[in-house]
């Protein structure tokens, strides 16, 4: 453990347990909604559906809890006031990968122990998982590619829990230095997702609210850096109804994703929860129905790809780039469609 090592405020980190995270200085754990679920037999998410991810064996974590360059309106966070330190957190005040990773480990055991006396859990998938997850996720809370060792970690899954079957890694794009480390150090992730929330610069700085001023540089790059990884690409479009939906839009949207060449796109609801409800309102949160509509009208406007698969719970329909076929990875080979 580093001496002077960052560590959520002790306020942050009283709302951040009442809300089901196990904290460990910058880093944090939770059991998901869809893993609760998944435990009991009552349904998996989306992930699951669409790439064959087990859902109770998910461990959702993050490095940078608090820290992030963005303060997104449909965020379900109280992102205002979330740390202002906004670029890569300093190596010498944080946690090595083996340390966090470990303790974050830990700390799910304790949050799942409780299930044991359960009756009506899985025995076999929580004994199967209590100590060791199958799928690992960066993601959670905060921008995960701001903890600087990300790669690394990725390395140390990689190396030291040969039961992991899939990493993946959920960012909006404005680190590319992170990027660029995880191709030097060959320290792929199975699946790569990055935020689409807006087709231009100004709807970006409206919807996403980054602080960077260099942000829509940022994020091009990024996509530009990721269409040569190794790694399963997913572009993530967050639809927010009255901002980012029109469809006088679409090919704005169809310019960038032309950039990140992604594997397979997931149009998404924004869902009012948390403190997004003091930004947006009911009015700006689109039906499954709509997704579904709205993703059959915009991959008419897509080369190459076609609508593959849906989750109603979630509100997330899976658009397929048929150019690479589905031998892209182990996880998803043999998928058939479910639409």
């Amino acid at each position: 453990m580093v001496s002077d090592v960052l560590i959520v405020p002790p306020s942050w980190r009283s709302q951040l347990e009442k809300a089901g995270y196990a904290i460990y200085n910058h880093s944090a754990v939770e059991i998901c909604h869809w893993t609760k679920k998944s435990l009991k037999d009552k349904g998996d998410c989306y992930k699951n559906r669409f790439y064959r991810v087990d859902t109770w064996g998910c461990m959702q974590i993050t490095q940078a809890v608090i820290w992030c360059p963005n303060r997104c309106i449909y965020c379900w966070r109280p992102n205002e006031e979330f740390e202002s330190n906004i670029y890569m957190l300093p190596k010498e005040k944080v946690d090595p990968p083996e340390v966090t990773l470990e303790e974050l480990r830990k700390l799910r055991k304790e949050l799942l122990i409780g299930f044991k006396g359960n009756s009506i859990v899985n025995k076999d998938k929580l004994d199967k998982t209590l100590e060791k997850p199958t799928h690992i996720t960066f993601s959670l809370a905060g921008e995960p590619l701001l903890y600087p060792y990300v790669p690394e970690s990725i390395l140390y899954i990689k190396k030291n829990w040969p039961w992991v079957k899939s990493i993946f890694v959920v960012t909006n794009g404005l680190v590319p230095e992170a990027l660029e480390r995880m191709v030097k150090l060959n320290a792929y992730p199975t699946q790569l997702y990055i935020s689409f929330t807006a087709p231009n610069p100004e709807l970006y700085k409206k919807i996403s609210r980054s602080l960077y001023i260099d942000y829509w540089e940022r994020f091009i790059k990024s996509l530009k850096i990721a269409s040569k990884m190794k790694t399963r690409r997913v572009a993530r479009i967050t639809i927010i109804k009255g901002l980012n939906d029109a469809r006088k839009l679409f090919e704005q949207w169809i310019e960038l994703l032309d950039i990140l060449n992604p594997h397979f796109i997931e149009v998404k609801a924004f869902m009012l929860l948390g403190y997004s409800r003091y930004r947006l309102s009911i009015v700006n949160m689109p039906s499954h129905k709509y997704i579904v509509q709205w993703s059959k009208e915009f991959v008419e406007h897509l080369d190459g790809f076609e609508y593959w698969d849906e989750h109603k719970h979630s509100r997330v329909a899976l658009l397929k780039n048929r150019k690479f076929g589905m031998d892209i990875d182990p996880i998803i080979k043999s998928v058939e469609p479910n639409v």
